[in-house]
Protein backbone atom coordinates (compact mmCIF):
# COMPACT_ATOMS: atom_id res chain seq x y z
CA UNK A 1 0.00 0.00 0.00
CA UNK A 2 3.06 2.60 0.93
CA UNK A 3 4.12 2.20 -2.52
CA UNK A 4 0.71 2.36 -4.70
CA UNK A 5 0.87 5.91 -2.56
CA UNK A 6 4.35 6.87 -2.96
CA UNK A 7 3.57 6.63 -6.40
CA UNK A 8 0.52 9.02 -6.82
CA UNK A 9 1.85 12.18 -7.66
CA UNK A 10 -0.70 13.96 -6.09
CA UNK A 11 -3.33 12.10 -4.15
CA UNK A 12 -6.73 13.00 -2.11
CA UNK A 13 -7.18 11.60 1.14
CA UNK A 14 -9.95 11.44 3.86
CA UNK A 15 -11.18 9.50 7.32
CA UNK A 16 -14.43 7.29 6.17
CA UNK A 17 -15.48 4.77 9.21
CA UNK A 18 -12.82 5.58 10.74
CA UNK A 19 -9.97 4.45 8.18
CA UNK A 20 -7.82 6.67 5.64
CA UNK A 21 -8.78 6.57 1.56
CA UNK A 22 -6.86 7.67 -0.66
CA UNK A 23 -7.80 8.63 -4.02
CA UNK A 24 -4.88 9.45 -7.30
CA UNK A 25 -5.69 12.76 -7.77
CA UNK A 26 -4.74 12.33 -11.48
CA UNK A 27 -7.30 9.55 -12.15
CA UNK A 28 -10.04 11.67 -10.19
CA UNK A 29 -9.50 14.64 -12.90
CA UNK A 30 -9.85 12.09 -16.18
CA UNK A 31 -12.87 10.97 -14.77
CA UNK A 32 -14.36 14.10 -14.64
CA UNK A 33 -12.96 15.21 -17.55
CA UNK A 34 -16.49 15.64 -19.63
CA UNK A 35 -18.47 16.33 -16.85
CA UNK A 36 -19.95 20.42 -16.58
CA UNK A 37 -18.31 22.88 -14.86
CA UNK A 38 -19.93 25.27 -12.40
CA UNK A 39 -19.53 28.91 -11.46
CA UNK A 40 -19.70 28.53 -7.43
CA UNK A 41 -19.28 31.22 -4.20
CA UNK A 42 -15.92 30.54 -2.66
CA UNK A 43 -17.97 31.38 0.42
CA UNK A 44 -19.90 28.05 0.18
CA UNK A 45 -16.72 25.91 0.18
CA UNK A 46 -16.41 24.26 3.46
CA UNK A 47 -13.36 23.76 3.59
CA UNK A 48 -12.49 27.66 3.20
CA UNK A 49 -11.81 27.89 7.01
CA UNK A 50 -10.25 24.39 7.71
CA UNK A 51 -6.80 23.27 8.10
CA UNK A 52 -6.49 21.41 4.85
CA UNK A 53 -2.73 21.25 4.27
CA UNK A 54 -1.10 20.71 8.09
CA UNK A 55 -3.21 18.90 10.23
CA UNK A 56 -3.31 15.22 9.53
CA UNK A 57 -0.85 15.89 6.22
CA UNK A 58 1.32 12.78 5.81
CA UNK A 59 4.02 14.99 4.33
CA UNK A 60 4.42 18.89 5.98
CA UNK A 61 1.97 18.25 9.44
CA UNK A 62 3.69 21.67 11.40
CA UNK A 63 2.93 25.14 9.07
CA UNK A 64 6.87 26.03 9.52
CA UNK A 65 7.51 29.22 7.82
CA UNK A 66 9.26 26.87 5.33
CA UNK A 67 6.20 24.88 4.91
CA UNK A 68 4.06 27.96 4.52
CA UNK A 69 6.19 29.81 2.22
CA UNK A 70 6.17 26.53 0.22
CA UNK A 71 1.96 26.69 0.00
CA UNK A 72 2.57 30.42 -0.76
CA UNK A 73 4.34 29.71 -3.70
CA UNK A 74 1.97 27.10 -5.18
CA UNK A 75 -0.30 29.22 -4.49
CA UNK A 76 1.23 32.12 -6.64
CA UNK A 77 1.88 29.49 -9.52
CA UNK A 78 -2.18 27.94 -9.09
CA UNK A 79 -3.24 27.76 -12.76
CA UNK A 80 -6.74 29.82 -12.42
CA UNK A 81 -7.79 28.12 -15.83
CA UNK A 82 -8.42 24.84 -14.18
CA UNK A 83 -11.93 24.45 -12.17
CA UNK A 84 -11.24 22.92 -8.95
CA UNK A 85 -12.69 19.25 -7.94
CA UNK A 86 -15.59 18.79 -5.71
CA UNK A 87 -17.22 15.53 -4.63
CA UNK A 88 -20.98 15.22 -4.80
CA UNK A 89 -21.33 15.30 -0.87
CA UNK A 90 -19.10 19.27 -1.49
CA UNK A 91 -16.22 18.24 -0.15
CA UNK A 92 -13.16 19.85 -1.55
CA UNK A 93 -11.42 16.92 -3.46
CA UNK A 94 -8.74 19.31 -5.47
CA UNK A 95 -8.22 22.66 -5.70
CA UNK A 96 -7.28 24.75 -2.66
CA UNK A 97 -4.41 26.76 -3.75
CA UNK A 98 -6.67 27.60 -6.81
CA UNK A 99 -9.24 28.65 -3.64
CA UNK A 100 -6.57 30.85 -2.22
CA UNK A 101 -5.06 32.63 -5.28
CA UNK A 102 -8.90 33.72 -6.10
CA UNK A 103 -8.96 35.14 -2.61
CA UNK A 104 -6.36 37.06 -2.63
CA UNK A 105 -7.36 37.99 -6.09
CA UNK A 106 -10.58 39.20 -4.41
CA UNK A 107 -12.98 36.98 -6.33
CA UNK A 108 -16.17 35.69 -5.36
CA UNK A 109 -16.71 32.60 -7.55
CA UNK A 110 -14.87 30.37 -8.84
CA UNK A 111 -15.07 27.48 -11.27
CA UNK A 112 -15.97 23.74 -9.91
CA UNK A 113 -16.42 20.62 -11.51
CA UNK A 114 -18.57 18.24 -9.28
CA UNK A 115 -17.78 14.26 -9.59
CA UNK A 116 -18.71 11.07 -7.13
CA UNK A 117 -15.75 9.67 -5.80
CA UNK A 118 -15.30 5.92 -7.15
CA UNK A 119 -13.79 3.55 -4.73
CA UNK A 120 -10.97 4.37 -2.97
CA UNK A 121 -7.75 3.30 -4.65
CA UNK A 122 -6.04 3.07 -1.35
CA UNK A 123 -7.91 2.34 2.26
CA UNK A 124 -5.73 1.78 5.05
Amino acid sequence: MEELLSRMKHKHGRIIDGRRHFWDVEKLWELSKNLPVHKIKIDSIKELDQDCWFTDSRNTSVPTIRNVALHCQRIINANMEYPILICSDGQLIDGGHRIAKALIDEKIEIDAIYLTLPTADVIQ
